[in-house]
């Protein structure tokens, strides 16, 4: 797997790492959600934000990461410019990076509205198979609450 492969997913992740606190307040959250995820305007600021993102991460310099492995074994990383970044180390792919998130991120948010979506529609029966499973389990009084309010609101 390359660095640029490894970079463009971390981006990801990044972006995608709070839809699970979100669909916690899922009844009529999930469509707003999706809503913000498909909207033209937030996927440029996003992709704008992620493609600088990778761009500062790629120019990073890496000599204090060479001096430490300099400090194990002497001969590490002998070949190593002292000015060394991460783009560098990537390899001539990297300067595909910041193209390939601005073309990846905005079907990755209209992918995630799609799930924000289906996940709102889902929620009613994935709440009744919760009930019955805590009907399941012996000695189980509590019952689920319907509307867990504690996620933030704009």
């Amino acid at each position: 797997m390359s660095i640029r492969t490894v970079l463009a997913a971390a981006c990801l992740i990044t972006m995608l790492a709070p839809l699970p606190a979100l669909a916690r307040d899922a009844d009529g959250r999930m469509g707003e959600i999706g809503a913000k995820l498909s909207d033209p305007r937030n996927q440029v600021a996003v992709t704008t934000m992620l493609t600088a993102l990778s761009e500062a991460v790629l120019d990073m310099k890496v000599d204090s990461f060479v001096r430490a492995m300099r400090s194990v074994d002497p001969d590490a990383a002998a070949d190593m410019p002292a000015d060394a970044r991460v783009r560098d180390l990537a390899g001539n792919d990297a300067r595909h990076l910041p193209g390939d998130i601005g073309r990846t991120v905005p079907r990755a948010m209209g992918a995630a509205a799609g799930m924000a979506g289906a996940m709102g529609e889902m929620m009613p029966q994935l709440r009744a198979m919760g009930e019955r499973m805590r009907q399941a389990i012996p000695g189980s009084e509590t019952p689920l609450p319907e509307n867990d309010n504690t996620a933030p609101r704009d």
